[in-house]
């Protein structure tokens, strides 16, 4: 009998255990993760292709502002950013998309690179007459 009650009492715990763990899971999905550094930082093609999306995220808009970043063709893009996470043709354009995140909820989470027919790069992209530098992936 008393065997019985430290076995139900140990499954008790485990239940409750796998529960924490789960709404605590649960809760910083979409949010900024405690254990990460979502602090603004340089940007570095290193470890651009390297990182993850919230690295990334961290050196966007060092990025926009970064004369080194080089995105005027297909290949400079693929050397300085990599494979993109999604290709679209938006307005006769092709539009690389990467992945970023600020670890704000409902925030922009692609920055955009623009392909024109000539082949030239540049950073956003024009849809409906306005251009964006960044956009929502569930929008596109």
């Amino acid at each position: 009998m008393k065997r019985f009650r430290v076995l139900q009492k140990n499954r008790t715990e485990l239940v409750a255990g796998l529960l924490v763990i789960l709404v605590a899971t649960t809760a910083c999905a979409g949010f900024k993760k405690p254990w990460r550094d979502y602090s603004e930082k340089p940007f570095s093609s290193a470890e651009w292709l390297a990182g993850d999306k919230i690295e990334r995220g961290r050196m966007t808009r060092d990025m926009f502002r970064n004369p080194k970043v080089e995105m005027g063709s297909r290949d400079l893009a693929l050397k300085t950013l990599g494979e993109p996470d999604l290709k679209k043709t938006i307005e006769n354009r092709e539009v690389w998309f990467y992945r970023i995140d600020f670890g704000i909820p409902g925030a922009m989470d692609v920055i955009p690179i623009s392909f024109d027919e000539k082949g030239r790069g540049s950073v956003g992209m024009a849809k409906g007459g306005t251009m964006s530098i960044a956009a929502k992936e569930s929008e596109l």
